[in-house]
């Protein structure tokens, strides 16, 4: 069956949804034949390996739900529709009224359908806490080993640096310039693997989706 302009075009909005960090989302949106079944949020995040938060009132999540708002309040981007914050009484008072407001519009949200931009909100505030690594093995993904000292994986670590150049989606830490041989490339970008997997991003960060989608690239076969 031949690709018309319009498949096409829609074929190349995918690619570019996965160069936004929108990976997740993205291959949901191809194009098809037959128009599939709406999904919403909440089943995607699911299926992703995400766990929702609890919306609902009662102490389940209390702390994940603490550092969310912690990290809600410092940031201006992914804001979410019809929240909003309070500074009214004492602390553990208006805590509680702005998680609260958190947790309400997180539960309108994952009830919506899935789309890029929603969908990146909603992973980042409504879903608990979870690393780069975790994440891309809960998306199947098996994460190449970055020991230094080993040399399992190496077929797939030399495919990785016939294409990396130390410009697109850079691993930081990694001086690509010094690596001259295989070996020191090999090296060079497991030692950028190790250091991203290991920072500590989660998905309420900032850096999640951009560190998300330079491990997809890199640091997994």
């Amino acid at each position: 069956m031949s690709l018309t302009p319009a498949k096409m075009a829609l074929g190349l909005g995918s690619a570019s949804a996965v160069g936004t960090g929108s990976y997740f989302v993205a291959k949901n949106l191809q194009s098809q034949d037959a128009p599939k079944a709406k999904v919403k949020l909440s089943e995607q995040l699911v299926k992703d390996g995400f766990t929702l938060l609890n919306f609902e009132s009662g102490d389940t999540h209390k702390s994940e739900w603490s550092t969310i708002l912690s990290k809600y309040k410092a940031d201006t981007k992914d804001r979410l529709e019809g929240v909003s914050l309070s500074s009214e009484g004492g602390q553990a008072d208006h805590e509680a009224k702005n998680i609260n407001s958190l947790k309400l519009a997180c539960k309108d949200l994952v009830g919506t359908e899935v789309a890029s931009e929603s969908y990146n909100k909603s992973r980042r505030w409504c879903v608990v806490p979870k690393g780069v690594k975790d994440s891309l093995v809960g998306q199947g993904k098996k994460v190449l080993n970055n020991e230094e000292s080993k040399n399992d994986d190496r077929d797939s670590w030399a495919k990785k640096i016939a294409s990396y150049d130390g410009k697109t989606l850079s691993l930081a830490g990694t001086d690509w310039s010094q690596a001259t041989s295989e070996d020191s490339k090999i090296t060079a970008i497991k030692k950028g693997c190790k250091t991203l997997l290991e920072k500590g991003t989660k998905t309420h960060d900032s850096e999640f989706s951009s560190e998300y989608e330079t491990a997809l690239r890199w640091c997994v076969s």
